[in-house]
């Protein structure tokens, strides 16, 4: 048995893992679709000529009765065939003169495809025949595949025709000769293996799919085969994060991707030998064809590059963002081998006009100790001949080299030779970034002038923008296009220069607001420059004449949406949306920005475009953000397009910081006992152990008339808490200096971020004293010390204001708690025997309001750790950290007190335009009467952070928020009602955080009864 020459490997092996038939092939040149069928095979929608072994027989001519064989299995219809009995078929058959002439194998498919009306045989003189043995010719067997899709056929000889334009075929219009013409096997193989991906008439799904919905068990195949996509995983992974190269890493992900997120070069780090960070550019991650591979380029510099032999570190943030917009939901760390050792080569060099060459290598290259894209032309020879062309230009584009000549080329061969200069020319030898050089060589082709000219299509018609491409190369000044009507001016886009250079493609931007491209069928008007030299040319001198082009617009109504997002360590957050937006709609109250613990609002401020990107957004903080801190983003969807959609809903983000900040000390974080020859320190956060307890790491001056010494034996290095150490030196101190090492915290950062030792002058003795009072509840006040507190005194501490007097005293009634904090400080909470305002506060019985502070007297029996007592005659203001409450009151005829929320009055604009005074009727107010809620809170509220979108006030509209001026705790809702009939009595729901003076947040979701303000006691 003779074998089939053309078989691979690989499809071997796919036929041999869903099938124990060995495969053999007749040796013909004319048989091209031999893997094919091996695909086909395992489908089990052909099977050859062979019951025991898979014998396509490909070099055979297709019969009709094979056909209709090969119709039955593809279109999911065999097993019904199948199932007839014989006696069923010869019924069926029994008018067709040949039916018994029928092999045994086609009987029962023919008779299933006369019973459903798909063949119905040939006419002759004497009756109807089935010709079961006849060649089946191209025509008509694409003709039964294409009824079988839904699709009418005018003429079946030129079907095959018709069956390559349907969406999906492939390979299929190779056969079009074929279409009066018999077919061999190898034909229909070819035919039915094009048709596989091929769409029904309705677009509901192609052939491949609906035969796997029918025979699951043959999905895996079609998977391996390609012919359809393997299951997307549920969640975003990544498949392998290689290097290509030293300057190129390739991340392959398990599923498409969003181009925008994919493409930010914000969520990739990369470390070269584990450490050095790159500089990414604009540009540098790419998004592959297969919308699921990313080439990462180092290009902030040409030199820039990963150490060869080496391991790089690649991490891949979180928050990048699949097409279905899956994230990966926390970053992704990998370690990359970096070892390239193959030589660069030239892989195609080609010309691009009358004096341009391109020539394109296998991978990066750069020119030998060079850090510019412009190269030395020296290391480039260009003959016809015996003729030597001047290269006068030689420009780097990463793995492109574009030559420029003197002198046009001369039609024939050309030989282009690069290193020419030799291999030994270190400095300007063409190389790759393992420092492997290209070898010196010619390369030629055939050059032909190319007198075509270029060919313009729209690549992409948006209403602010239109790109167009060319079929080559192009430049141009002073082009322009205009929409709708020719050399109109209030039609016409921003003016294009492509600065010299030759392009693929141009876009043109327009006035999106005053002058967009409208939407649907739009005619477009290319113009060139009155001037010769500034047209639209190719390489060839070829010129671009002006030309109408046609595009769809299609009009925006989706709004935009947020594709990834990046935190800049404690400075940034950094939005990308996933189109350009109104500037308009980009500010700071469309955007919070808050701690989760606490509720506290960041201050940030916008800015907007970032870098010239119309997408991004930055809410850059003033200060820094806190380390190990989850911080929430809100982008509200008032956001807009550049079409005006709105985002359809607000969103939400949450990070958390890392260790971000250098740990610092400093004179105030240190303190001494003198007579017992004790220096405690205090580091800003946990550092490391090891270097934090080395003596080595200390010198001290006992004091300022001795000289600096290292720790000996006899002194002592004691861990008093992860941040804090004490040096217990065996002589008294007075004033002591302190030398501290650059050691580092548990993030690897020095000491104040230097590598120089940090040096405290004349520590003090340790004083006791408040660091911090809060009001964290209207009863309950959180005293912070500056110290760890060996005991606490409960008499030591009152509270004293303006507005507490003898009759009417506010008291402390118990110590609710007593802490270490994560600082090493004593926190006490102190629970008072009635409760205060929620500002810290207290209104006493003679309507006396005031801030209310704590204090110590002139003796006090608390201590610290180190035995030094609490000072005496301490006063500190008590801050503000309760959230705000709505005021409540007793309305009349209630027993219980409610939320103070109430109508003032209503209005209506009388003919003058004037409000007049409104009374509802039956309870009811008309269309656009307007109403003015007054919500009381208890304390003064911050009216920055609400806006007409933080309430909604059911059967209104809420026109607008005031501050009383009569009442800082008294807010005005402006309301203006929908419809007539609206209830008078209505609710009012908070829908957004806000805010008191001090960054104390109210959360959202309360919904409030509105009264009448003359229900008022």
């Amino acid at each position: 048995m003779m074998k089939f020459k053309k078989i691979s490997a690989a499809a071997v092996a796919l036929a041999m893992t869903v099938t124990s038939l060995v495969p053999a092939f007749a040796d013909t040149a004319t048989v091209v679709n031999g893997e094919k069928a091996i695909v086909l095979n395992t489908l089990d929608l052909y099977a050859g000529t062979n019951p025991d072994t898979f014998e396509p027989a490909l070099e055979a001519e297709l019969t009709r009765g094979q056909g209709a064989i090969l119709l039955t299995k593809l279109f999911n219809m065999d097993s019904a065939a199948m199932a007839m009995t014989d006696e069923q078929a010869d019924a069926i058959l029994k008018n067709f003169k040949d039916a018994s002439k029928v092999s045994s194998s086609a009987k029962k498919r023919l008779a299933y495809l006369v019973d459903q009306g798909i063949m119905s045989g040939s006419k002759e003189a004497n009756g109807l025949y089935l010709n079961d043995g006849e060649n089946l010719k191209g025509g008509q067997f694409a003709t039964l595949i294409l009824k079988q899709m839904g699709f009418n056929v005018e003429h079946w000889y030129e079907a095959i025709d018709q069956l390559a334009e349907v969406e999906g075929t492939e390979g299929i219009a190779a056969y079009a000769a074929l279409g009066q013409q018999g077919l061999l096997r190898d034909h229909a193989v070819g035919i039915m293996y094009g048709a596989l991906k091929a769409e029904y008439a309705n677009g509901m799904a192609t052939i491949i799919e609906k035969i796997v919905e029918s025979k699951p068990e043959i999905r895996e195949a079609a998977i391996k085969a390609g012919l359809i996509a393997a299951p997307v995983s549920a969640e975003l992974e990544i498949v392998s994060v290689k290097a290509l190269n030293n300057k190129q890493i390739e991340v392959v992900f398990n599923q498409e991707m969003d181009k925008d997120s994919a493409q930010n070069n914000d969520l990739y780090t990369i470390l070269d030998k584990g450490t050095a960070k790159k500089t990414l550019t604009s540009t540098s991650a790419v998004l592959g064809a297969d919308k699921k591979t990313v080439t990462i380029t180092l290009d902030s510099s040409v030199l820039d590059s990963l150490t060869n032999s080496s391991k790089a570190k690649v991490t891949i943030d979180g928050d990048i963002m699949a097409a279905n917009e899956k994230t990966l939901g926390k970053d992704k760390e990998f370690s990359v081998e970096i070892q390239d050792g193959i030589l660069p080569t030239v892989k195609e060099v080609k010309a691009t006009g009358e004096k341009n060459i391109k020539i394109t290598f296998s991978e990066p290259v750069l020119e030998g100790g060079t850090n510019s894209k412009t190269l030395s032309t020296s290391s480039f020879a260009v003959k016809s001949g015996t003729y030597t062309y001047y290269v006068s230009n030689a420009d780097l584009d990463l793995n492109v080299i574009n030559l420029t000549l003197g002198t046009n080329l001369i039609e024939g061969p050309v030989a282009v030779t690069v290193n020419a200069a030799g291999l030994g020319n270190d400095v300007k030898s063409i190389q790759d970034y393992a420092g492997y050089k290209v070898f010196k060589g010619d390369h030629t082709f055939n050059y032909v002038k190319d007198t075509s000219v270029a060919v313009v299509t729209v690549k992409e018609a948006k209403p602010e923008s239109v790109t167009l491409a060319f079929s080559k190369p192009v430049k141009a000044a002073d082009l322009r296009l205009f929409h709708s009507a020719k050399n109109a001016a209030n039609y016409q886009s921003n003016v294009v220069t492509t600065n010299g250079k030759y392009v693929d493609e141009i876009t043109f931007t327009f006035d999106n607001v005053n002058n967009p491209v409208p939407a649907g069928n739009i005619n477009l008007y290319l113009v060139n420059s009155e001037t010769d030299s500034n047209k639209l040319i190719d390489g060839y001198g070829i010129k671009v004449p002006d030309q109408t082009l046609t595009a769809n617009v299609v009009v925006d109504v989706t709004g935009p949406t947020v594709s990834s997002k990046n935190v800049d360590k404690n400075l940034s957050v950094k939005l990308t949306f996933n189109e350009a937006l109104k500037a308009t709609t980009v500010k700071s109250s469309n955007f919070t920005f808050k701690s989760v613990k606490d509720g506290k609002t960041v201050y940030f401020t916008v800015e907007y475009p970032v870098d010239g990107n119309n997408k991004v957004v930055k809410l850059n903080v003033p200060g820094l953000l806190d380390d190990n801190t989850e911080y929430e983003v809100v982008a509200k969807k008032a956001i807009e397009d550049l079409a005006g959609n709105k985002m359809e809903n607000d969103y939400v983000t949450t990070f958390t910081t890392g260790d971000n900040t250098a740990p610092t000390i400093d004179k105030a974080d240190a303190y001494v006992v003198k007579a017992e020859g004790k220096i405690y320190l205090k580091f800003s956060e946990p550092m490391n152990e090891a270097q934090m307890l080395d003596k080595s790491n200390y010198q001290v001056r006992p004091t300022s008339s001795a000289n600096y010494r290292d720790l000996d034996d006899d002194d002592k290095l004691t861990k008093i808490s992860d941040r804090m150490v004490l040096i217990d030196l065996d002589e008294e101190v007075d004033a002591p200096d302190v030398k501290i090492a650059p050691i580092m915290d548990l993030a690897n950062k020095r000491l104040n971020g230097k590598v120089d030792a940090t040096e405290l002058i004349g520590i003090d003795v340790e004083t006791v004293e408040f660091k911090s009072a809060e009001l964290i509840a209207t009863n309950k006040i959180k005293v912070v010390f500056n110290k760890q507190l060996d005991t606490f005194s409960n008499p030591d501490i009152s509270l004293s204001g303006a507005s507490i007097t003898t009759e009417s005293a506010v008291r402390i009634a118990s110590v609710e708690s007593q802490t270490v904090n994560d600082d090493g400080n004593t926190e006490i909470v102190l629970v008072l025997d009635q409760d205060i305002n929620t500002d810290a506060t207290f209104t006493n019985s003679n309507g006396v309001t005031a801030p209310i502070s704590i204090a110590t007297g002139t003796t006090t029996s608390s201590k610290s750790v180190s035995g030094t007592k609490l000072a005496t005659n301490l006063s500190m203001n008590i801050d503000d950290k309760t959230a705000p409450t709505v005021a409540k009151v007793k309305f009349d005829g209630d027993d219980e007190k409610t939320p103070a929320v109430y109508v003032l009055e209503y209005t209506i604009i009388d003919g003058n335009g004037d409000e007049v005074n409104y009374t509802p009727n039956y309870n009811k107010v008309d269309k656009d009467v307007t109403a003015y809620i007054a919500i009381k809170f208890s304390e003064k509220m911050d009216i920055y952070t609400m806006s007409k979108l933080t309430f909604t006030v059911d059967g209104y509209a809420v026109v607008d928020v005031l501050q009383s001026i009569a009442d800082d705790n008294l807010l005005v809702l402006q309301v203006k009602a929908k419809a007539n009939n609206t209830p008078a009595r209505t609710t009012v729901t908070q829908v957004y955080n806000i805010s008191d003076m001090n960054d104390n947040v109210l959360a959202a979701g309360s919904t409030w009864t509105v009264r009448d303000i003359t229900e008022l006691p």
